[in-house]
């Protein structure tokens, strides 16, 4: 019964495409508003928040951590909702990895944080070979590209 409404949950969700410029496996309806930006650009959020949640954890700032996996997650969602044939397995493989980031972000493990991040890092570049755009490779941060923004947990 969840398997079913999970995936009904996820049809919803794919049901409601976008107006954009895209390539062939991002479709477009010409019914629907257009979303804020195409789908490379949602990507290009979902990458700035990727390094920001890695960064988060990496630096024990777990309140930071939880706000960039729960942006991550409706970020996620926006792609799905605006373009209908991102494939559901994809989808909901991402949703469930980020899940188990969540889960040690809430337990404050960082070495079971350290290996769900690959496993969503890995469900991000499964996401893109099905989608033929294997070739945009993700990987966990080497260092900050935010230069202005300070990871270590807020001092009380």
């Amino acid at each position: 019964m969840r398997r079913v409404l999970c995936v009904l949950s996820l049809a919803a969700w794919l049901a409601v495409p976008a107006r954009a410029e895209e390539p062939p496996f991002a479709q477009r309806s010409e019914t629907q508003p257009p979303p804020v930006g195409a789908l490379s650009d949602m990507m290009i959020s979902i990458l700035h928040r990727h390094a920001i949640l890695w960064m988060a954890g990496a630096s024990n700032n777990w309140p930071l951590a939880d706000y960039e996996a729960r942006q991550l997650k409706a970020r996620f969602a926006e792609a799905a909702q605006a373009y209908r044939n991102i494939p559901v397995e994809t989808i909901t493989a991402a949703t469930k990895a980020l899940d188990n980031v969540s889960a040690a972000i809430e337990q404050k493990n960082k070495p079971q944080f350290a290996l769900r991040f690959l496993a969503l890092t890995s469900a991000c570049n499964a996401c893109h070979a099905s989608a033929g755009v294997g070739f945009v490779v993700i990987e966990t941060p080497r260092t900050s590209p935010f230069t202005n923004q300070s990871f270590a947990p807020a001092t009380k």
